[in-house]
């Protein structure tokens, strides 16, 4: 047990797959401020949070007419 925090496994919203959120992963979360548990495991979060990027990319690249 790291600063009261204990190992959960929660379940991902997008591959609905158990996940562990460790110890560590909540205090880093309770360090920055967050109050919400997270909502997907690693490769889906990395997969959506790469799928926010390209699409706000291609957003601002077709705002400015450029192809």
């Amino acid at each position: 047990m790291q600063n009261g925090f204990e190992p959960r496994v929660l379940i991902c919203i997008e591959c609905e797959e158990e996940f562990v959120f460790t110890a560590a992963a909540q205090q880093y979360f309770a360090e920055r401020g967050y109050t919400e548990d997270p909502k997907r495991c690693k490769s889906c979060h990395t997969q959506y949070k790469k799928m926010q990027r390209d699409q706000r990319h291609s957003g601002v690249v077709m705002r400015n007419g450029v192809k």
